[in-house]
Order: structure tokens, then sequence, then C-alpha cells
């Protein structure tokens, strides 16, 4: 098959499992936690964005030229009502007020800022110890009125640690992270099933940062359609235990009529 026909095929293939695309969509939106994050791609040599949307069952992308939080409130729903895992990009807080924000990014920049500022070190100490106490407090499983006396007790420390005086302007923008997301940093302490690090919504962005050094860029709306239409697809059915390779012949196969008649989004040509 030369390089036309696998394109071709691609597509079809892409146009075919859109309904089920748009399934995963409904469920996601449905969800009462999803991680989210994105990553930089380009499309047609300009700067544009794959997010990715990640469940316990199920995983969507959506290449979009923003990074904004008009994304998340296409993707979820501006009335999505559950818990956003994620980093501390802006758009999130401007789309919900219920974050859990990723402890993984928040120890790491910790511990970078004190390999190289002695300042930092007992900011970073801090924080482990909290993190990893609160690891083992919640295996104890907890009762809510104790884990709402838990959540208090850790949300004054993470004040006092922010209202430190400090010299050095890296550790001081270090606490001013903390602060800024003072109010998201506790979450997962007063609800059980809200995970306190964005790891999955990492892991899934994996396969597209792999693909995207490998293909450099997409051309133009269609390649957009078709990327984030097979790799939710693929993701999703490995999520659920389902073979990929299978799925994707019973999607063509059954939507054959369907996709002949579903849109694409509009591409211009040129001349």
């Amino acid at each position: 098959m030369n390089v036309i026909s696998q394109a071709h095929a691609t597509e079809r293939a892409a146009r075919a499992g859109r309904c089920e695309y748009e399934q995963i969509r409904r469920q996601i939106q449905q969800a009462e936690i999803v991680h989210v994050d994105e990553t930089g791609i380009k499309r047609e040599g300009e700067q544009a964005w794959i997010w990715t949307f990640r469940t316990r069952k199920h995983t969507l992308y959506a290449v979009r030229e923003s990074r904004g939080s008009d994304v998340p409130a296409e993707v979820l729903g501006e009335d999505f009502a559950g818990t956003v895992i994620c980093d501390g990009w802006t758009a999130y807080p401007a789309f919900s007020s219920n974050l859990q924000r990723c402890w993984a990014h928040l120890l790491r920049e910790a511990e970078d800022v004190a390999s190289d500022h002695e300042e930092a070190e007992p900011v970073h100490r801090y924080l482990k110890q909290m993190f990893v106490g609160l690891q083992s407090w919640l295996e104890t499983d907890p009762s809510p009125r104790e884990r709402a006396q838990m959540h208090r007790s850790c949300q004054n420390g993470l004040r006092s640690l922010v209202e430190r005086s400090v010299t050095d302007e890296a550790v001081a923008t270090l606490l001013g992270k903390i602060e800024g997301g003072i109010d998201h940093w506790l979450t997962f302490v007063g609800e059980p099933a809200v995970s306190p690090t964005n790891n999955a919504a990492e892991n899934a962005l994996r396969e597209p940062v792999v693909l995207r050094k490998i293909i450099g860029t997409l051309r133009n709306d269609r390649g957009m359609f078709v990327h984030e239409t097979i790799l939710s697809l693929l993701a999703t059915w490995r999520q659920q235990g389902r073979n990929p390779y299978e799925e994707l012949r019973r999607v063509v196969s059954n939507n054959e009529m369907i996709s002949r008649a579903h849109a694409v989004p509009a591409v211009e040509t040129s001349g």
C-alpha cells in the first residue's frame, strides 16, 4: 500500500470511528473526575496544542489552536461539575474552581529549586514530608470528619509555608506558585477517589509526543481530525482491555455507510 492509499485508509477509519469518538466525549463529560493536560504540536508549521482528557476507562484527545480555557469548556461542557486534575496552567482555574493540582509537578519543581538554592531546601523538605505523610495516613481509611480536619490542618500548614520571608527570587517564585494554587493542593484529602497527581494525563500524552517527533507537523484540518480520532479510539480500547486491531476492523465494517456521509472539517484548497 502506497503512502496515498495509507492516508486514505486512515482517514476512512477516522470517519468511521468519529461517532465512537463522540461517545467517548459524552462519557468523559459525565465523569466525576477527569485528568487533563496539553502539549504543543505543529499544524502547518504553526503552534497548536493536543489536549488529553482521561478517566479510568476513557481517553480523549483534541487538537486545537487554543491553549485557553475555551478548550476544556468545549470538550467537557461549560457546566461540567466534576473534579479536574491538572497542572498549574492558567486555563484550568479559569475553567473550573473544582481542581486538584498535581503534586508530582510541585515536588519536582521544589526539588529542582532546592538543588540550586539552599533557601528552598526546607520548603522542599516540608512539602515532601507532608505528601508522604498524607499518603500513609490516607491508607488508614479515615472518616469524612477526619479528612475534613486533616484538610484544614494541612491547609493552615501550607499558608504558613508561603508566608515565610525569603530573599532568593527563585524561592519566592516557588512559594508564589504554591500560594497561587492554595485552594487546590489538598482536594484529594477530602475526596477519596481523587488522585494527588496528574500522572495519568501525562502518561496519555507520551504517545502523541513520540508521534510528534516522527510526523513533525499536521498539515491541515483533516490531519487534526484523523490524529485526535484515531489516538482517542486506540487509547480507550487499550484502557478497556480490548484488541485495538479487532475494534478498528469492527468500527470500519459497521460504520462504512455512515462514514461516507460524516462531515470532516472543511479544508480550503489553494489555487
